[in-house]
């Protein structure tokens, strides 16, 4: 956040020189091409392919049936779904983080990427994109060019987006209930809308919860956090609407030094890990992020941070009234959330801290267990893009599906590893005494 923040201010500077820096790079690639095995070639094809095909494109390039759906939400929002079709078989919905896309299931490729593994397990892959990114940048009658557009914050994407595409998905396909595997902002709009519209909870068969960004106290010293949040509070940070939307690509794409500042800055950002990074295909991955998002968004989990409260978004304490009856809005009732929800997390990941997650999990209604992932630089991002994520971490998935034999030392649900394992539940009891106060005031809708 914080490196787009600087990009939008040096991007006028920079501009005047971007043709020449695009005549340089076509010459060195000229010159690559010389050196290059038929392997690296190809390589380096299907990399700059990859990076600019659209997620239905990319699905159906490895071979599988792609298809596009689009779904219109209560309140006019027009979303794009991506599928992985295997007709008759249990549908399977995976929804993005902030300023993410349905790409994120995918763009690894078939060797690592979610959506594909699922698929391959005979699931019938739907892949979400909330409003606001860039393949759901419509609506019936707002223009995505006006402010009024993107007045919304996760909050709608819960109550609105995801109730939407669980019933198409289940009107489509004639199943009763749906799985559900959402990474961090996935995970906090589908609490959101198993606590507000309960009876959502009767449609997903379970959920997968990867990197929840749910409860955050403990990321409020997060530097970048703190960078955010001061521009908001300045004359241009507090009038934008929209963010992230192209501008990351303009500078990382310039050199290999600007690339491997944007790494970086990202890792400072989700946590550093670079050897879980395959940084060959960071092309890609500029080519699919930022997807676009809400400044709302952004601010909401901001206030989520600062107040640690779990809660719609506030606004002044007379708006507050008059929305919520109350001068803060109340919280959510995580305990409304029945689906089995199993937890996946890491000890370096910057944006959702263990602790915060351990608080998660003992108000959630039904958490049938818990895995921290046995590597202890996996990442917020690693989730979707680590070299070895199945190893690490999906083949547990699989083993909670049904759909791998359990492990031996997994049949309780959890995995806190050696002496990490041990100081998070020891430092979990003193947080009790914190985690008691916060239940307190806390309103059922």
């Amino acid at each position: 956040m914080g490196l787009c923040l600087l990009i939008s201010r040096t991007q006028a500077q920079l501009i005047g020189g971007e043709e020449d820096e695009e005549e340089d790079e076509e010459e060195e690639e000229e010159e690559s091409i010389e050196d290059e095995t038929a392997e690296e070639k190809l390589q380096r094809k299907n990399i700059k392919q990859d990076s600019n095909l659209t997620v239905d494109k990319l699905i159906a390039k490895y071979g599988y049936q792609a298809e596009v759906h689009h779904v219109t939400t209560e309140d006019g929002y027009i979303l794009t779904m991506h599928r992985i079709r295997n007709l008759g078989a249990q549908p399977f919905l995976l929804q993005h983080g902030l300023v993410d896309s349905s790409a994120g299931f995918v763009i690894m490729g078939p060797n690592v990427s979610l959506g594909y593994l699922l698929a391959d397990h005979k699931y019938d892959v739907w892949l979400g994109n909330a409003r606001g990114n860039r393949y759901s940048r419509n609506h019936t009658t707002l223009d995505p060019d006006e402010s009024k557009f993107w007045d919304f914050s996760w909050h709608e994407i819960g109550i609105y987006d995801l109730p939407a595409m669980i019933d198409y998905i289940l009107k489509t396909t004639g199943f009763k209930k749906l799985q559900y595997a959402g990474h961090s902002q996935g995970c906090t709009a589908f609490f959101v809308m198993c606590s507000m519209r309960p009876a959502y909870n009767g449609k997903v068969i379970s959920m997968q919860a990867m990197a929840p960004a749910v409860y955050a106290k403990e990321t409020e010293d997060h530097p970048y956090i703190r960078a955010i949040s001061l521009y908001f509070n300045s004359l241009v940070g507090s009038a934008i609407t929209e963010m992230f939307n192209g501008e990351f690509r303009f500078l990382c794409r310039m050199t290999e030094e600007t690339e491997r500042l944007c790494i970086e800055a990202v890792f400072g950002i989700v946590g550093r890990n670079w050897n879980e990074f395959n940084r060959k295909m960071f092309p890609v991955v500029l080519g699919h992020y930022p997807a676009g998002v809400a400044a709302k968004q952004v601010k909401h989990f901001i206030q989520i941070i600062k107040s640690g409260r779990f809660a719609p978004y506030s606004y002044s304490s007379n708006k507050n009234m008059l929305l919520y009856r109350e001068h803060l809005p109340p919280r959510y009732n995580l305990s409304l959330v029945t689906v089995p929800t199993f937890v996946y997390y890491s000890s370096n990941d910057l944006l959702c801290h263990p602790h915060d997650v351990e608080s998660m999990c003992d108000d959630l209604g039904n958490v049938t267990g818990k895995y921290l992932v046995p590597v202890k630089e996996f990442n917020h991002m690693d989730f979707l893009w680590a070299i070895d994520v199945r190893k690490q971490l999906y083949n547990r998935m699989l083993q909670v599906l049904g759909k791998l034999p359990q492990a031996k030392d997994s049949s309780n649900g959890e995995n806190l590893v050696g002496e990490l394992g041990r100081d998070l539940r020891q430092r979990r009891k003193l947080e009790r005494g914190r985690g008691r106060e916060r239940a307190e005031g806390e309103v059922t809708w």
